[in-house]
């Protein structure tokens, strides 16, 4: 079990080695181009992703080379995907910014015209051309890149000769910056898995071991006896010390032994007792060495990219919340001495158009993220699927929590329930059965989603329970904020929800009126929730929104702010806690662009 464990860990890493490198050498040769694009489930064909052609009526079928876990990479929200390579021999796909790499290769034949004659890939003619990443051949897209002249084709060339070099020369200076201790925990994981090949290929070559005819020829001084046999490899005599059974006289006697037949211990002689040979304790050390070592670099890899993606958010978090704000956060200064107060008397505090700009110089505020917003939602297209059932959630009336299905699937679960009902399954047939008619893989992975199991049931009941309960009574109570809001999507993470960015419905400093929205273009964000997708796993999408609207915010904002989102009649639920923006220094805007899109 441990080497073919080992041997299939060794030809995965070759298999993955060998795809990275096909990988680097097609993004160091060609550029990136943006595609509308649409993802579909795992068939009986397997995953397949549907590209916008780079001229009108054109459509590119890929078959991405990713796990179940990284598929909802090719079905973020935004509807589009970056592509590098060929598409008669295979490229790169990534989410816009290029962070997350897939490799894909084309779909010819009978199915590449079944999926280009789908109705979802259809519906890639009516969307929005992409804006095109640096480095694109073009600035265009869709058929515009068709009729583009021969002098622009020739300038295309040439830029994308020099991002090509620019790509090249940034790999090349990223690994001489690289450190000498990165990638230890990966050939921590090789030579475990070595190790546990070499163990595997000892213990079946024992199992060939020849049985040969000792004659016992006196004692040696240790009490051994010392034997005569006919080596079976080289047909040669040989002497030496053997573990008889029992006392020896002088008289001669018969026994039978076992002779090595792999390794630097091949011809050692031994019993049945697997005594008179070192062969056996290499073998189990080299197979727990090497389980060992691979259990400690996954464990060590693992934590090193948890670690690392945890200090990179809290970086950004830092920035981007400052320290605790009020419900109603201040506004930033405009720099004139009044204190916040714009100079066109909205209270907004930005009106000279300086504070609503990151040091960066994009721009934060109403106007120009509910642009982004309606550009993503353009992108996106139409819903394919339907949204998940909402359950009887109504505003003044108590409602259990395990009775909306949101909550439930929040809660896990169904995830708990999947991984503890196969243990127990599989512990009720070596109950009733015997544990012998059970296969020892089986049992195995029932152990594995025993322990998987109570992790995350006893993190169900001591949080993600009580927040779903936080939860239910947040979105039936009466106590209501109206607020502007802008759903946006952050690129740079597909496996994250939809952001609903909060902007206030009345003049700064005032209670908003629930009737009453503000026209002002130019305010500033005070608040962000990230909710929970709404749609089902093959379109976690479906039911969002509009890009821009009203929202009521049921809850508490107090010590662990839980408010729901309340969007013409239907409640989204929160995935995180509601986040108030420290709008008073431009560290807090800086932070906000982070979460704004890239070329898409």
């Amino acid at each position: 079990m441990l080497g073919g464990l080992g041997g299939a860990l060794l030809i995965g890493g070759a298999t993955v080695r060998h795809r990275a490198r096909r990988m680097l050498r097609v993004l160091g040769t060609r550029p990136w181009t943006a595609h509308s694009s649409v993802a579909l489930q795992r068939g009986t064909s397997g995953a397949a992703v549907v590209l916008g052609g780079p001229a009108a009526g054109e459509l590119l079928p890929l078959t991405p080379h990713a796990a179940q876990w990284r598929f909802p990479l090719l079905n973020g929200p935004t509807g589009v995907l970056w592509w590098c390579g060929d598409a008669r021999t295979g490229g790169v796909l990534a989410p816009p910014g290029g962070t997350e790499l897939i490799w894909a290769r084309p779909v010819r034949g009978r199915r590449a015209r079944t999926l280009a004659a789908g109705p979802q890939a259809a519906g890639l003619h009516g969307r929005l051309a992409p804006r095109q990443p640096q480095g694109a051949p073009d600035g265009t897209a869709g058929p515009a890149r068709a009729t583009a002249a021969p002098a622009v084709a020739a300038s295309a060339v040439a830029a994308s000769a020099v991002a090509a070099s620019a790509v090249t020369a940034r790999s090349t200076a990223a690994r001489r910056r690289r450190p000498w201790w990165r990638g230890t925990f990966r050939w921590v994981v090789v030579v475990g898995c070595l190790l546990m090949a070499l163990a595997t290929s000892w213990s079946v070559a024992s199992e060939n071991d020849p049985l040969v005819d000792l004659t016992v020829t006196g004692d040696s001084a240790d009490g051994r006896c010392l034997v005569r046999w006919t080596d079976p490899f080289d047909g040669r005599t040989r002497t030496g010390p053997f573990h008889c059974e029992g006392p020896r006289g002088p008289v001669e006697g018969w026994e039978t032994g076992f002779v090595v037949s792999y390794g630097p211990f091949k011809g050692d002689l031994y019993d049945s007792e697997l005594r008179g040979t070192s062969a056996v304790t290499a073998t189990d050390t080299a197979g727990l060495g090497g389980l060992a070592l691979a259990a400690v670099g996954g464990v060590g890899g693992v934590t090193r990219l948890v670690v690392s993606a945890r200090r990179r958010r809290e970086k950004r978090d830092a920035a981007l919340y400052g320290p605790a704000a009020p419900t109603a956060p201040a506004v930033a200064d405009s720099g004139d001495g009044t204190d916040g107060e714009a100079a066109d008397g909205t209270g907004n505090g930005a009106g000279d158009g300086a504070a609503t700009r990151s040091s960066g110089g994009s721009r934060v505020d109403y106007a120009a993220l509910a642009a982004t917003a309606e550009r993503q939602a353009g992108l996106r297209g139409p819903d394919t699927a339907k949204p998940r059932a909402t359950g009887d959630v109504r505003a003044g009336q108590a409602v259990t929590w395990w009775r909306v299905p949101m909550l439930r699937q929040a809660a896990g679960i169904t995830r708990t329930s999947g991984l503890l009902g196969y243990t127990v399954v599989i512990a009720a047939l070596c109950w009733f059965l015997g544990a012998d008619t059970v296969p020892g893989g089986p049992r195995a992975a029932a152990v594995l989603t025993g322990i998987a199991g109570c992790w995350s049931a006893w993190r169900m009941f001591r949080s993600a329970i009580p927040l779903a309960r936080r939860m239910a009574r947040a979105a039936t109570s009466l106590e209501s904020r109206t607020r502007r809001y802008v759903l946006l999507f952050d690129v740079n993470d597909a496996n994250a929800g939809p952001l609903l960015m909060l902007f206030p419905a009345g003049v700064a400093g005032e209670e908003p009126d629930p009737g009453v929205v503000a026209d002002g273009g130019d305010a500033l964000p005070e608040g962000l929730l990230r909710i929970l997708p709404p749609g089902p796993d093959k379109c976690p999408w479906a039911g969002l929104p509009a890009a821009t609207g009203t929202v009521e915010l049921r809850g508490r904002l107090d010590e662990e702010p839980v408010v729901v989102a309340w969007i013409e009649g239907r409640a989204y639920w929160p995935q995180d806690p509601y986040q108030a923006i420290d709008r008073s220094g431009p560290e807090a805007l800086e932070a906000v662009t982070e979460l704004l899109p890239g070329p898409m």
